[in-house]
């Protein structure tokens, strides 16, 4: 156990003389990360509350019945929130289109209300969208422009029809004050929908908001990847050192053990390093988690507690990865390309939840995956048994595949 014990020490003195190049790179790259998820969240949070589709409407909108409608739409209607109806000329709306100034562009047919006047119904509104647009967006909208025609349509044929019912019953004093009730209740109708239902927002992966989602996630990447940045650990190792530690009494499994462990605590000290500037944004309040608001930096340290299981599991990853490839450039390369793959497949880049079914399951079953449970599960309050079992059984088996790695070699 001395040799064993020495052998630990020189790993702990060989880490030691790399920490402080390996803290500045690690810190560097995690200030440019914040600061592009900062701006990120940021935005996104300005855009989900104030953007608006803008759709350019094109034709002769005096018309009395039509004018109103658009401007109930734009001035009472829950709709004003999400669209921005803005009238135009031809030309003007296919410049604003061209230049993607306009979601898309609606146009009037000059004799839509003569058509309605008649009962014919024959002049159709058209909606035009790109078609790089085909998606949820496009289907909402072209929801919204057929349901506010087809309004159009229905209301102004009922108002005309009980107009001429009127007339031909020789009621023609009564016009004007049916015609008003019936504007009355139909305008009622559309502006009471919000009442039928009621809005629920979930947020992001089982109702965390997109900034403690993405917090979560962007941390969770770093660790993911911290081993291009700890690539120094594992370079200029000879290939003969296994061999010779053997000979002195230090087999292949206290080998695994201690260069693990070892890089397990340089991986530790870069967290430590990484989290005590968001402590401090966050007691400063220049850092905003809705879940923490007003807590400081409390629930963030209790945050990096439940990190601990997946660090070991990613250090145990990236480890494995080293010990799998040939070389030091090859490590890099592997770990690049399981790391973004993994990230991207389990959320840590876009919600998976907007993913096909099977790029879910595939996303979820990975390691990331399981960390990315594990952490959300803590997060939410909720247990974490199976997703804890997971990143434990993936922490045990990264560390069997490099003990075999490491001893068919030597």
């Amino acid at each position: 156990m001395r040799q064993v014990g020495a052998y630990f020490f020189a790993q702990i003195k060989r880490a030691g003389r790399l920490l402080p190049g390996l803290l500045v790179v690690n810190l560097c790259v995690c200030a440019c990360v914040g600061a592009l998820a900062y701006l990120l969240v940021t935005q996104g949070a300005l855009a989900a509350g104030g953007t608006r589709y803008r759709i350019g409407m094109v034709g002769d909108l005096s018309d009395s019945y039509l004018g109103f409608g658009i401007n109930a739409l734009q001035t009472m209607d829950d709709s004003r929130l999400m669209i921005e109806l803005v009238g135009m000329s031809e030309e003007e709306a296919e410049k604003a289109f061209s230049r993607g100034d306009l979601y898309a562009v609606v146009r009037v047919p000059d004799d839509l209300v003569e058509s309605i006047v008649s009962g014919t119904n024959d002049s159709l509104i058209t909606y035009t969208a790109t078609q790089g647009q085909k998606g949820l967006g496009t289907m909402v909208m072209g929801e919204i422009v057929d349901l506010a025609s087809t309004l159009v349509t229905r209301s102004q044929s009922a108002i005309y029809g009980v107009q001429r019912v009127l007339a031909e019953e020789d009621r023609r004093e009564e016009i004007g004050r049916e015609t008003d009730r019936l504007n009355l209740m139909l305008i009622n109708l559309v502006l009471s929908r919000s009442g039928f239902s009621e809005v629920e927002i979930l947020g992001y992966s089982q109702g965390l908001s997109m900034e403690l989602y993405y917090f979560s996630a962007v941390i969770l990447l770093l660790l993911l990847l911290s081993g291009l940045l700890n690539s120094a650990f594992f370079a200029r190792r000879p290939a003969a050192l296994s061999g010779f530690v053997r000979a002195r009494g230090v087999g292949a499994v206290w080998q695994i053990l201690c260069e693990y462990l070892t890089y397990l605590l340089l991986l530790l000290l870069d967290l430590f390093c990484l989290a005590c500037p968001i402590a401090f944004g966050l007691e400063r309040k220049l850092i905003s988690v809705p879940e923490w608001e007003g807590m400081g930096a409390g629930p963030f340290w209790g945050f990096l507690l439940s990190l601990l299981p997946v660090a070991a599991m990613f250090a145990a990853l990236q480890f494995f990865l080293y010990e799998a490839a040939e070389g030091i450039v090859g490590g890099i390369l592997l770990q690049m390309l399981v790391g973004v793959g993994m990230g991207y497949l389990s959320g840590y880049f876009y919600p998976a939840a907007f993913f096909p079914e099977r790029m879910r399951m595939v996303g979820g079953s990975l390691p990331s995956g399981a960390a990315l449970r594990f952490v959300q599960n803590g997060l939410l309050g909720e247990s974490a048994r199976y997703a804890g079992m997971a990143v434990f059984l993936y922490l045990a088996g990264f560390l069997a595949l490099a003990l075999v790695i490491r001893h068919r070699r030597m």
